[in-house]
């Protein structure tokens, strides 16, 4: 009984430590990132959307990513491009690796690897539709 006892503190223990370790990997990723971006556009209107970054059939864009505040996992900051300027939230998971983010007309997921985020962007509203491909890096 005892040796049961035992074993049960012994897994609770590497259980919470477990936990806090995980906690501990947040990533902070406070700070502005540059974006290279590819992308594809379909116009449902005579005009792109205000939000919109990518213009025309194939597109690139360069722009940053700034992340202005992070509580544990939660996000909040701004994506700029030559075009325009919107806000979003995002969330890093629970793997520490994958993030999901909302902006002011679409959505991104990202594949955290360092100082390197790795993005699919897509979006569709009654201008536009848009999907894109690309890579954020961390100024330094």
């Amino acid at each position: 009984m005892k040796k049961i006892v035992i074993g049960f503190t012994m897994l609770a223990f590497l259980l919470g430590t477990a936990i806090c370790f995980a906690e501990y990997g947040i990533p902070n990723l406070v700070g502005t990132w540059t974006v290279q971006s590819e992308g594809g556009v379909i116009l449902k209107s005579a005009a792109h959307g205000a939000k919109t970054h990518h213009r025309g059939e194939f597109s690139t864009i360069k722009a940053e990513w700034i992340v202005t505040k992070q509580q544990g996992r939660v996000l909040h900051g701004i994506f700029k491009s030559p075009r325009a300027t919107e806000k979003f939230v995002a969330v890093i998971a629970m793997d520490n690796k994958s993030l999901y983010q909302a902006d002011e007309d679409g959505f991104l997921e990202g594949q955290i690897s360092n100082d390197k985020i790795n993005i699919i962007y897509r979006h569709s509203t009654a201008t536009d539709s848009v999907v894109a491909v690309g890579t954020m890096t961390r100024k330094k």
